[in-house]
C-alpha cells in the first residue's frame, strides 16, 4: 500500500509515523512545507523515504500564531498534485487540521485521513473565524479524522459535529522507556517542554525558589527544551537566586532524551493549556511519577494520586508542596511510578497504536490486506 503523509518532516511525531509504517512494509513518501534539516534528512534517507518540499519556511512569518503569510501554504498545491500524479498513493494521510489538513482538502484526493494533533482544533482555531471555517471543511470532508485524545475528540464532537472520530494516542515505546534502577545519588526535578509561555516554565521557577529558599532542600531541577523565552527564564532564574540549582539543557534529540529521564525522579508539567501529554507518558513508562496541570489532555496521561500528582495550572505553592510530598515520601513517589509505567504498557503501547493505524488504511483499501 503507498501513503502519502502530508506532515513536518522535523517533527519527532512525524518521523515515528513514517518509521512505523516502513517497518509494517507500507511505501510511504512525505509532503513537508519545510525540508528536513540534516538530522532528519539523514534518517529519511536511510529508511529510503522520498520527502518533497516546497520549502516555504522563508515566506512564513510566525509559525505559532495565524498570519497572513501563510497563506502561502498554498503555493504548495500544484507540487502536490504533480507528487500525487506521480506517485499514485493509495491514500493521502495529512496530520494537522488547519495547514495540512487544508492541503490535503484541496488536493482533492480521496481517500483522505486527517489526524488532529492539538493547537490545529483546541486552540489556532478560535482565534480566527476564517480557520475555524476551513476546519470545519477539513473535518466534514476527510474521510477520516483521528484524534491523540479523548480532550480533542470531545472537541471535534462538539464543536464541528464529526462523530466518528477514532483515538489514537501518541503511544509510547515500552523498550526503549524503561525504568533506570540506579538512581542518581542527586535528587533532580525535570521537565521536558518547550520554553514558551504555556508550558508554563516560569510557574515551575517560582516554586524552585520556594523549594531552595523557604524548604531549604538540596534538590536539583533540569529544563530539557529550547524556546522563544529561554533567555528571560534564565534571567528570571538569576533573579530568584536559583541558578546554581536549575539546569538549562537545551534542545535534544528524540533519541538521546531516554538518558535524561533517567536521571529524573519527578517530571513536571504544569502547562496553561496541553492537546495530550507525550513526555508524561514517556516519564511514566520510565516508572517515574508526574506532576501536571489539570488542563486539557494532561488529565488523561496522569491521574491524580494514582500516577502523579494533579494540581491547577500557576500555582507555585502547590507545586512547590507537591514536590516536597513525593521527595520526603520515597514509598509514595515509588509506587505512583510503578503504576504509572503499568497504566502506560495498558493503554498507550505504541505498537498497539501503530496497528490501530494500519487496520484504518487496510478499511480504505481492502483488496491489498495482504499487508
Amino acid at each position: 500500500m503507498k501513503i502519502i503523509l502530508l506532515s513536518d518532516a522535523n517533527s519527532i511525531h512525524t518521523l515515528r509515523w513514517v518509521e512505523a509504517m516502513i517497518a509494517n512494509n507500507f511505501e510511504v513518501q512525505l509532503f513537508s512545507f519545510f525540508k528536513p534539516n540534516k538530522i532528519s534528512f539523514k534518517k529519511y534517507t536511510k529508511l529510503n523515504v522520498k520527502v518533497t518540499s516546497p520549502d516555504l519556511e522563508s515566506k512564513i512569518k510566525d509559525l505559532r500564531e495565524p498570519n497572513i503569510s501563510k497563506i502561502n501554504y498554498l503555493l504548495s498545491i500544484p507540487l502536490l498534485k504533480r507528487v500525487i500524479k506521480n506517485y499514485k498513493p493509495d491514500i493521502i494521510h495529512a496530520h494537522y487540521a488547519s495547514s495540512y489538513g487544508i492541503l490535503g482538502l484541496l488536493s482533492r484526493f480521496k481517500p483522505f485521513i486527517l489526524s488532529v494533533w492539538g493547537s490545529d482544533i483546541c486552540y489556532f482555531p478560535y482565534k480566527n473565524t476564517l480557520n475555524r471555517w476551513l476546519i470545519r471543511l477539513v473535518i466534514k470532508n476527510s474521510d477520516k479524522v483521528c484524534s491523540t485524545s479523548i480532550y480533542m475528540k470531545e472537541i471535534i464532537q462538539n464543536e464541528y459535529n464529526r462523530y466518528d472520530v477514532e483515538l489514537i494516542p501518541f503511544g509510547i515505546d515500552v523498550d526503549l522507556f524503561v525504568s533506570n534502577k540506579n538512581y542518581n545519588k542527586k535528587f533532580n526535578v525535570g521537565t521536558i517542554k518547550s520554553i514558551e509561555n504555556h508550558n508554563g516554565i516560569d510557574c515551575l521557577l517560582d516554586a524552585v525558589k520556594i523549594v531552595i529558599h523557604d524548604y531549604k532542600k538540596d534538590i536539583n531541577f533540569i529544563i530539557i527544551g529550547d524556546g522563544s523565552l529561554k533567555k528571560d527564564m534564565q534571567q528570571k532564574a538569576n533573579n530568584l537566586q536559583i541558578s546554581n540549582k536549575v539546569e538549562f539543557v537545551g534542545s535534544v534529540a528524540h533519541e538521546d532524551v531516554i538518558k535524561y529521564y533517567k536521571e529524573i525522579s519527578i517530571f513536571i508539567a504544569v502547562s496553561r493549556r496541553e492537546s495530550f501529554g507525550v513526555s508524561v507518558l514517556e516519564a511514566a513508562a520510565c516508572k517515574i511519577p508526574s506532576i501536571t496541570s489539570n488542563i486539557g489532555g494532561l488529565t488523561e496521561v496522569n491521574l491524580h494520586n494514582e500516577t502523579g500528582i494533579v494540581i491547577d495550572p500557576d500555582d507555585p505553592v502547590k507545586l512547590a508542596k507537591s514536590i516536597i510530598e513525593l521527595y520526603e515520601n520515597e514509598d509514595l513517589r515509588l509506587k505512583l511510578g510503578d503504576q504509572a509505567r503499568k497504566r502506560v504498557v495498558e493503554n498507550f503501547y505504541w505498537k498497539n497504536n501503530v496497528s490501530q493505524m494500519i487496520n484504518i488504511y487496510k478499511k480504505f483499501n481492502p483488496q491489498k490486506n495482504e499487508l
